[in-house]
């Protein structure tokens, strides 16, 4: 599931990305993803989960220029992807308005990869097309 939102802060606003959540305390990184995908698509949305290992993990060094109270004391972030696929049920489209998501769709690898290219370029693309 492709998500359009403005989830990650960009200044030039929407993008296409995959949904994401911070782990809690008390939770897996394997179930900090599925929620993710439950607060955007509703609880009745059917998942399935393949593996309990992230399928890629992805480091991201912060810029020297983003301000102190967002980056903190760290040098980046190391995001964790896992592959949760569709099983049964539909979208609450009253869930992804809920979560400021501005659009989404059941996207090919291909479709992703064009919607990413198209925003930010052949680069950023790259690892979609790998990671799918």
């Amino acid at each position: 599931m492709g998500i359009k939102s403005n989830a990650e802060g960009n200044k030039s606003g929407s993008r296409w990305t995959l949904p994401s959540a911070i782990p809690t305390p008390d939770e897996t990184l394997l179930q900090a993803a599925q929620r993710a995908v439950k607060d955007v698509a509703g609880k009745e949305l059917g998942i399935w989960c393949p593996s309990n290992a992230p399928m890629t993990i992805n480091f991201r060094v912060y810029n020297k220029n983003l301000p102190e109270e967002i980056k903190g004391n760290y040098y980046g972030e190391k995001i964790f992807y896992f592959r949760v696929q569709y099983d049964t049920g539909d979208v609450n489209e009253k869930m992804s308005k809920k979560a400021n998501v501005d659009d989404w769709g059941w996207l090919a690898k291909e479709e992703m990869v064009e919607k990413v290219t198209e925003e930010r370029g052949a680069h950023q693309a790259k690892f979609f097309h790998y990671m799918l």
